[in-house]
């Protein structure tokens, strides 16, 4: 990316095709998953405290609209994490052989970044499992889990979205936009921790070594190292 013209020329390409992209998927999302899709992006409960009414037992985790859920929630979170990586300096000074040279270069490392996120989704579900079976809990007590995955997929949908508005004027992130993505990814982290918790006592279900367990597993160590990750940037 030696000349700026063309390496913003070429970044506004990669990004409106993955938009475009990830808007048709969405749209077909809503389409042919309407109820998942009404659960997993309830924007009017996310600053709610109270467990939905038999989430756990409707949707399976397992099944293909979780999957489809949790595909949707990788791309658009690689996509936000693809723009702050080509529009920080320090990244591109350090990550200079994987800045892309061309359009389908940049698709493909979009696509291994979402690769990597589902792969992680895909360890904390097993390793969620797996505690929920030492713990002797069914996976329909996992509504707790299902509530924080909805959380996730308002928030990156929404940073999804500043992104896009940005990138469409501007077609690179200023470094205010950034920050206050970063902000933003802090706040939401403490807010999501605490929400989780307090559902989990309503639950009762739960045994204090259990919720010690799930916390510093799947939800405090992950967002230390998330947070350390942003901070580089």
């Amino acid at each position: 990316m030696n000349d700026p013209d063309i390496s913003i020329v070429l970044f506004r390409n990669i990004v409106i095709a993955i938009s475009i992209l990830l808007i048709f998927a969405y749209a077909i999302l809503g389409v042919k998953f309407p109820r998942i899709f009404a659960v997993a992006y309830n924007f009017s409960g996310f600053f709610k405290f109270k467990m939905k009414n038999k989430l756990g037992s409707e949707i399976k985790l397992s099944g293909t609209e979780s999957f489809y859920t949790t595909a949707m929630f990788s791309a658009s979170f690689s996509f936000v994490v693809f723009n702050i990586l080509l529009s920080t300096p320090v990244w591109i000074n350090q990550l200079n052989r994987w800045v892309p040279h061309n359009f389908w270069i940049g698709i493909l490392l979009w696509l291994l970044i979402t690769m990597i996120v589902m792969l992680i989704c895909l360890l904390r579900y097993l390793f969620f499992t797996t505690v929920g079976w030492l713990f002797n809990l069914p996976l329909s007590a996992s509504r707790h889990y299902q509530e924080a995955q909805s959380l996730n997929n308002c928030f990156v949908m929404s940073m999804g979205t500043l992104s896009i508005i940005f990138l469409y004027s501007h077609y690179l992130f200023p470094t205010l936009v950034i920050r206050l993505i970063v902000f933003a990814a802090l706040i939401y982290l403490i807010y999501r921790i605490m929400n989780v918790y307090v559902k989990l006592n309503q639950l009762g279900s739960y045994s204090k070594l259990y919720i010690f367990s799930y916390f510093c597993t799947t939800e405090i160590i992950p967002a230390i190292i998330g947070l350390k990750l942003l901070v580089l940037s």
